[in-house]
Parts: structure tokens; C-alpha cells; sequence
């Protein structure tokens, strides 16, 4: 931050290791003596203990805190913990010559290589199958120049997708780094009628750490802080000093909003990159003493102002600025998108959006693994299979193993991620939504039904937010969706109760270790996998000593209760029971390894589909020959290496991240999916510990 942007207010606001009290003494405090004046950033930057002890800054903690700020601002370090300040480093996109899907992060000029070596910083990777996001984000950046260059507002991109699949990545990260290359690229078309757009600004803020229980004034007033900070970082001295108005008013706020947008340049698209953006409607308000409920509840009336006003900003912005916008919270952000008025343009409706699949394909999961395990050899060979199907997933619980190691397995890594992180965002989130659209249990419903292989739901009854959040990933079948998406449904199975209510809180929600679940649900991935099953020899070998100690001949095998049971299971009744008689039952009556092979597919689907009956159910008459192979370790030992063995690479598609023209949307590729390693279960309405039993020795 130099003299011409400085802003007492944004850097102490900024601290997010103060809370609103300590906030409002240190700025007091240094405001008094003159700290606030352009000039005297080299005089705050020289400030000790003495000196802040002095000036009435109490508290030890508050002033060390406010020193590490100050030392890592004075040091001109990248200190985001405490102040959301970094140097700048402009990244693009270096694609791989033998993998097509994948990209690496690299500097644009010397500049941004030498912010690129501070810490912190470390070379990433971007994994696009099919180059579809990169294509999408191409699409609405093509778009953006077209609307700025007839001086028209820029239409928003929404980012939509699960816990944990990459929202905030694809926010901060790639869509920046998309960008730099499309516009360094030459052919995206920036010059028009001679004039030349600079390059274009990114403005981050997350919304995670703005006052939600003071009224929408106070909210919108820290988004301003924190979008004032962001300008400062990018050296925007206009947009940096936009004042701050006494009046704590929404009114007044979401004016200055709009004058810290009037103040940023013209010249160039400005992107404001908004996370955690469902925090605008999760307004509270302090409840009275004789409530029955506890802690605070929605303020009705400021989330309805929020609606209104966020949809300005959005819609009505100056033209040389780009909104794009994410949550952990999506369907909580939907809900109250699909309750704003519609005057005008119905936000609903008018926007981008793009929408991130909630599973990938083995072998992209591969090829992140492979990234990953350079990153870090030390990483534990079966946290890849352990972890469910998404890249941003698995890259989370790797940085976790790294620095955390609050688990001594992968395992325990995983259980602990499920119950103490995405099961609580699920339930936090979908209490929110079930507020907003009433009749909570009606609601429940139509969802487990639209996450259940045999019933699904008509697209009409569904409710607008849950459509817009899930549909795009469905299948359409006789006139019904189907959303084949086992973590979801095992979480919504974890947090509700058999009447169909939500559980009040995550604490009653209890978990058994249930390792074999686990363990024969990827392995039936790995036996459904026809494209590279003929590669994964280690799965032939086990299938082969399966079959031994089965020692049944193939009609012996099909006819066997526990065959029969999965065969006829109705997980299995929409396709799987049909297609292994057409395709493979000729085959089975032939080798036992082949009727073992689509036994442990077909076991999959239950598994990952069915009630929490029909999973303990299907577990219990699990073979105990077959069993054993689990306690011995044999069966982890072969995924492990299945999922570690080499995949086949694709050539490079030439120009794959440049765009000369506007490309098709692409519907989102859904690839095999897992349910979560926890198996979870209910009795009397509250959640128990359900003890598999299993045929034989363990």
C-alpha cells in the first residue's frame, strides 16, 4: 500500500485477527493522532508496543496482533491471514503437452514471478476435462468485452456446485488466470474499432467476515471495507478512498457501493470476485429470552432488503465491471435469488451460470493424484481412493495431511472431514433453504426422492432453488429426474431423521467405522471401469484368488442367495440387473471371475444407493471367503495400486485455452461417483451407531 492509497480505516478493518470492539479502539485510537492522513503511512509503519500502549491501544493480544500487521506491512510481505494484503502476481495458464486436461499456473512477466517466490506462493495445477470450464469462463469473458464495448452492464457469472468441488478455486484462481491468458493471447478480440482494453483488474473479497447481526447497514459497510482494501492492493487509489458514509443506512451503503464502482477505471473490465456471497442473506437478529428458540434467528426483514439490493448491484452496475459470485452455500444463495423481485430482470434468470459436476472420472482424479503426490511423496498411497471423487476435495484433505495431522490415517482423515466439516455445511445450508421455502418436510422429501435411483421427482414439483443447484447434473427418464450423487444422499441420510425432519444439531449425528463398506464400494468402481479394467492386472489377480476360494463353479455362483440378492436388489432394477445378463451373463455362465467381477458392480450400487437398511443388509451377506480378503488388507493393497497405476496420456488440442469466438456451452461430464466413508444411521429419530454384522471371520 503506498502514501496515495493509504486508508487507516481499510487496513484495521482489515485485520481479521481482531474482533469489531478491538477494530474500533485501535482506529480510534491511531485516528485521533492524525494516523488517517495520506502522509503518515511511513509513521504507522514505524509504530512499536510503547508507542501503541501510549496512545490507549489496551490489551497485550490487540497490540501484537496489530504489530504483525504493521511489521508485514512495513516489510511489504504477503500477510493475508492478518490483513488480506499480498503482492500482486498476475498468473496464467501453461498448458501440459501430454495431457490436454491440465494446466499449470505461471507468471506473466518478472514482476509477478518475483511476488510468485514469496511465501505462501507455490506452483499449482488446473485440471479442466474437456477444457469445459476453461471454455465456459471463455464464453462469459468474450461476453463481458462485448457488453462493455456498447457501454451495456455486464451480466453476473454465478459459479454452482457442492461443498468442497472447487467453487472458490475456479473464483480466485483459474477464472483470473483464464482471463490473463485469453487477453495475452492475442486472439480474444480486444481490440475494437482501434481502441485497446488494459488489462483488467481482480478485485476479491469473501463475505465470510462481514457483520451479520447489526442490520443490513453494518454488513454492507464491511463488504464496502473489505472492497476498499482490495482496490488499495491493486493500487486503485480512486476506487481505495471511496468515503465511507456516517449514516450506517443499506440506502447509504449500497450508494457508496456504487460510487466505489463509478471510481474504478474505465479503461478495462473490472472483476469482482464475490465469495461466500449467501452470507448476504443470512441476516440475524438477537432473540428474546422467552423464545423457544436460542442464539438468534433470520432477520426477515433485512434479508428481503439484501434481495433487492444485491440484485441492483449486480445488474445495475457500470459497465466497465464484471460481477462473479460463489458460496459455500449454494442453495441457500439460490433460494433467495429465486425469492428476489423480479421487477426489471428476474436475477433469476438473467445471469451466467456455470455449473461444476460434483464427481469426475477416475482418471482425472488420477491425474490430480499424480500432481498431488509430487507435490507432497509423504501423502498416504490410499488417501486418492478414500477421498470422494473431486479434485478440490482431495486436494483439501492433502493440505490437511500436510500440515494439520490431526488424524494418524487416511481413514480417520476422511471420516473426520465428513463429520466435522462437509456434513455440517450440508445441514447448516439446508436449514437456511428449508426457512426460506417453508414446509421443511415436503421439501426433505422431494429431494431424497430426486437423489434416489428408483423413485426420482417430477421437474415441476422440485423447488426452484434445488433445481438451478442440482438439475443441470440429473438424468431425465420418463419424464422424472434422477441425480445419482451417493454423497449427497448418504449426507442428507445422515441428518435426517426417519420422520424426515433435520436433525437439530451435527452433535447428534454419530458415525461407525465401517471399513469394508469403503472398501468394496471403490472396488466395484474399479470392476465397473470397461475402459481400463483390462489394465488393471492387480484387480484380475484378486478376482482370480476370489474365485478360488469361492471354489464354486459359475452356475453355482449365479444361483447363490447373496448373487441373487444384489442381482435382483432394486438398485440394480434401472439398468444394472439388464445390462450384466445382455452384455456379460453369457460370459458368467462361462468363468467364475466374471460373474464375481459384475457381482461386486452391481454390489456398488446398492451400496452407494440404497437405504441404510439395504446397505447393512447387503454388508451382512457379504460371502465371508470373499470377506477375508478384506481382513488380510488385500483388497485396500489392490485399489490402492489400481488407482496408482499409470493412465493413458492425451495428445495436447491445439489452442485448447484460446477462444477466438464464443464456444458452445457443455453439459457437465458426470463420471463414476462414491459415496462418503461414513456409514450413518438413525433409530427413534435421532442418529445411533449401527454395528454391521458380517458373515464369517474379519
Amino acid at each position: 500500500m503506498t502514501a496515495e492509497n493509504w486508508d487507516l480505516r481499510a487496513f484495521i478493518f482489515g485485520c481479521d485477527d481482531l474482533d469489531d470492539e478491538e477494530k474500533k479502539l485501535c482506529y480510534d485510537a491511531l485516528n485521533r493522532e492524525g494516523f488517517s492522513a495520506a502522509n503518515k503511512r511511513r509513521a504507522f509503519c514505524a509504530l512499536d508496543e510503547a508507542d501503541l500502549r501510549s496512545l490507549g491501544v489496551t490489551g497485550l493480544s490487540t497490540r501484537k496482533v496489530l504489530l504483525l500487521a504493521i511489521t508485514a506491512s512495513a516489510a511489504g510481505l504477503s500477510v493475508e491471514s492478518t490483513t488480506g494484503y499480498r503482492p500482486a502476481c498476475k498468473l496464467r495458464l501453461r498448458q501440459d503437452s501430454q495431457n490436454q486436461d491440465l494446466s499449470f499456473f505461471e507468471p506473466m512477466d518478472t514482476i509477478s514471478a518475483a511476488a510468485a517466490a514469496s511465501p505462501g506462493v507455490s506452483s499449482r495445477f488446473f485440471l479442466d476435462p474437456k477444457g469445459r470450464q476453461t471454455g465456459e469462463l471463455q464464453d462469459w469473458l468474450c461476453l463481458a468485452e462485448d457488453l462493455h464495448r456498447v457501454g451495456q452492464p455486464i451480466l453476473p457469472l454465478f459459479i454452482n456446485g457442492q461443498v468442497k468441488n472447487g467453487k472458490s478455486f475456479l473464483l480466485n484462481e483459474a477464472l483470473p488466470a483464464v482471463a490473463n491468458t485469453y487477453y495475452s493471447s492475442g486472439g480474444s478480440g480486444r481490440q475494437h474499432a482501434g481502441a485497446v482494453l488494459s488489462e483488467p483488474n481482480f478485485l476479491r473479497v469473501n463475505c465470510l467476515g462481514c457483520e451479520r447481526t447489526s442490520g443490513s447497514g453494518d454488513f454492507l459497510m464491511a463488504f464496502l471495507l473489505k472492497l476498499k482494501r482490495s482496490a488499495a492492493d491493486q493500487q486503485l487509489s480512486a476506487a481505495a478512498s471511496t468515503p465511507v458514509p456516517s449514516i450506517r443506512s443499506a440506502g447509504a451503503m449500497a450508494d457508496a457501493i456504487q460510487d466505489y464502482m463509478r471510481r474504478l477505471p474505465r479503461d478495462r473490465l473490472n472483476f469482482l470476485l464475490i465469495d461466500e456471497a449467501q452470507s448476504f442473506y443470512l441476516m440475524t437478529r438477537p432473540v428474546s429470552k422467552d423464545s423457544p428458540l436460542r442464539g438468534s434467528a433470520l432477520d426477515v426483514d433485512a434479508v428481503l432488503d439484501m434481495r433487492r439490493i444485491l440484485k441492483e448491484l449486480l445488474l445495475d452496475s457500470p459497465h466497465w465491471v464484471a460481477w462473479a459470485v460463489t458460496g459455500s452455500s449454494m442453495a441457500t444463495l439460490w433460494a433467495n435469488i429465486a425469492a428476489t423481485p423480479t421487477n426489471g430482470f428476474p436475477l433469476i434468470m438473467h445471469h451466467r451460470r456455470l455449473n461444476l459436476s460434483p464427481t469426475v472420472s477416475m482418471g482425472v482424479v488420477h491425474d490430480a493424484w499424480e500432481q498431488l503426490k509430487a507435490w507432497d511423496p509423504a501423502l498416504p498411497d490410499d488417501l486418492v481412493w478414500r477421498s470422494p471423487p473431486q479434485i478440490a476435495t482431495l486436494a483439501y484433505l492433502c493440505q490437511e495431511w500436510r500440515y494439520s495431522r490431526t488424524a494418524s490415517t487416511a481413514a480417520e482423515l476422511v471420516e473426520n472431514t465428513m463429520t466435522q466439516k462437509l456434513i455440517p455445511e450440508v445441514l447448516a445450508d439446508l436449514r437456511t433453504v428449508l426457512q426460506v421455502l417453508g414446509q421443511p418436510a415436503a421439501q426433505l422429501l422431494l429431494l431424497r426422492e430426486l437423489l434416489d435411483p428408483i423413485s426420482g421427482v417430477e421437474p415441476d414439483k422440485l423447488p426452484l432453488a434445488f433445481k438451478v443447484q442440482l438439475a443441470s447434473f440429473a438424468t431425465e427418464r420418463d419424464g422424472r429426474l434422477y441425480l445419482d450423487y451417493p454423497l449427497l444422499a448418504q449426507a442428507l441420510q445422515a441428518i435426517t431423521t426417519e420422520s424426515g425432519e433435520l436433525l437439530d444439531s451435527i452433535t447428534a449425528v454419530q458415525s461407525i467405522s465401517s471399513k469394508i463398506f469403503r472398501e468394496l464400494v471403490v472396488l466395484g468402481e474399479c470392476c465397473k471401469d470397461s475402459k481400463h479394467f483390462d489394465r488393471y492386472k492387480d484387480l484380475h489377480s484378486l478376482l482370480e484368488d476370489m474365485a478360488s476360494a469361492l471354489a464354486l463353479t459359475p452356475d453355482g455362483l449365479l444361483k447363490a442367495d447373496w448373487f441373487i440378492q444384489v442381482l435382483d436388489h432394486r438398485c440394480n432394477s434401472h439398468g444394472g440387473k439388464a445390462n450384466f445378463e445382455q452384455d456379460y451373463g453369457a460370459q458368467a455362465r462361462q468363468d467364475v471371475k466374471v460373474g464375481l467381477r459384475w457381482f461386486h458392480a452391481l454390489l456398488r450400487n446398492v451400496l452407494s444407493h440404497g437405504s441404510l437398511l439395504e446397505q447393512r443388509q447387503a454388508l451382512q451377506v457379504y460371502p465371508s471367503k470373499l470377506a477375508e480378503f478384506h481382513s488380510s488388507g488385500r483388497i485396500s493393497e489392490v485399489v490402492t495400486k489400481t488407482y496408482s497405476s499409470p493412465t493413458p496420456r492425451r495428445s495436447k488440442a491445439p489452442g485448447a485455452l484460446v477462444a477466438a469466438a464464443p464456444r458452445a456451452q457443455l453439459q457437465p461430464h458426470a463420471g463414476p461417483v462414491r459415496p462418503m466413508s461414513l456409514h450413518l444411521g438413525k433409530r427413534l429419530g435421532r442418529a445411533a451407531v449401527v454395528q454391521p454384522r458380517y458373515m464369517g471371520r474379519m
